[in-house]
């Protein structure tokens, strides 16, 4: 088999186990192994092995000696070191944004921010959950930081299903959408400091219900993390 086949198959086995993981199909803290994954898609061990890896990099996946793969878990803690990093670069990127004369993108900014509006107001979940996540990636794209952006968007995979749930308490929306707003004001009217600072806040606030949802109605009730 050559080298091309080889990196197609371990991309297939890596994107199959990572949305599996992200979307819950593989549960936190169920153990996966190689032979399992490689018969589900019809192709050999090792391009899994490598998919595995990778995957574990990304904080996806944990190996445990004589154990095998764990589908990762989060603690509290793990949350809170995930949400440190954030604030720290996504602030730097929205104060990098405001200062982005890209036509272009200022223009999908305003129009997404629109539609986020219309989402919240007629309480639709799943089209805010998308809204949201194209709002923030044309923010990266304006902040113009690639490493930054890989680094963040690694760490909403870990998060991402945690959020899922989150983002469908509606009431979260509606609050949110003004932070948006503000947020996106900020960096539109090449407000540096404001664009910065309300990013922070509006993390803040994410962090602070997210916490209190996991302290009160989930973590009581799991063995280990989420």
């Amino acid at each position: 088999m050559g080298t091309k086949a080889i990196i197609t198959l371990q991309e297939e086995a890596y994107r199959f186990v990572k949305i599996k993981i992200l979307n819950l199909g593989y549960k936190p803290g169920e153990y996966l192994t190689d032979t399992q994954i490689a018969e589900e898609l019809n192709i050999s061990r090792t391009p899994v092995r490598e998919a595995f890896r990778m995957l574990e990099r990304e904080g996806l996946l944990n190996y445990e000696p004589r154990r095998g793969w764990k589908v990762y878990s989060l603690s509290l803690d793990d949350v809170n070191e995930i949400f440190d990093i954030k604030l720290c670069l996504e602030g730097m990127i929205s104060r990098k944004a405001a200062q982005c004369k890209d036509r272009a993108l200022r223009k999908k900014l305003k129009e997404l921010i629109h539609d986020m509006r219309t989402a919240s107001d007629n309480k639709d979940v799943d089209s805010w959950v998308k809204i949201d996540l194209d709002l923030h990636h044309v923010i990266f794209m304006m902040g113009r930081n690639l490493r930054a952006t890989q680094i963040i968007e690694g760490l909403n995979d870990q998060w991402n299903r945690l959020r899922i749930g989150f983002s469908a308490r509606t009431g979260r929306i509606s609050r949110s959408i003004f932070e948006h707003e503000a947020m996106v004001k900020a960096i539109l009217a090449g407000d540096e400091e404001n664009a910065e600072r309300l990013t922070i806040d509006h993390l803040e606030k994410v962090r602070e219900e997210l916490t209190s949802l996991l302290v009160n109605l989930v973590l009581p009730f799991v063995k280990e993390g989420v």
